[in-house]
């Protein structure tokens, strides 16, 4: 694989980037993180000094922001996300606008050359009618806003 592929990962201080970023400079990619640091966490601090990670401190929400940088990328993961059931029941409009909105704009703005790794997570697949593992080949079926909005992208 060309390690002078260029990644966007959005969220990229959360739960799941801050152990993707890692493995992706591991791997000698060019990694840009986007991500608005709400809960004012710093996972990525040890990796600062690394030369093929740049931060940037930016919300999903501002559309004209992420669409001036998104042409940059070759490969662009949406991890950026208001998490869980509990969160979005909160604020609904707030996690159409993050969830599915802000979601909506990078895919409707990446181009054909670019690759979109949009991952879902469990709440995509809800839960299942009897004991038996959930794969990639089961059916979505989410059961909270959070897994309804991921599962829409």
């Amino acid at each position: 694989m060309n390690k002078n592929i260029k990644i966007l990962v959005t969220g990229g201080a959360g739960y799941i980037g801050s152990t993707l970023i890692p493995l992706l400079l591991n791997e000698g990619f060019k990694v840009t993180v986007y991500d608005n640091f709400y809960f004012n966490q710093n996972p990525l601090l040890d990796l600062c000094s690394n030369k093929n990670l740049e931060v940037i401190r930016g919300d999903i929400c501002n559309f004209d922001e992420i669409n001036k940088i998104l042409p940059k990328f070759d490969v662009i993961i949406p991890l950026a996300a208001l998490v869980g059931a509990p969160a979005c029941k909160v604020n609904p409009t707030l996690t159409k606008l993050i969830n599915y909105d802000a979601q909506m704009n990078i895919v409707n703005n990446s181009s054909t050359n670019q690759m979109v790794i949009y991952p879902n997570t469990n709440s995509g697949y809800g839960i299942s009618s009897n004991s038996e593992m959930c794969t990639e080949e089961s059916p979505l079926n989410p059961i909270s806003e959070y897994g309804i909005t991921k599962c829409k992208i």
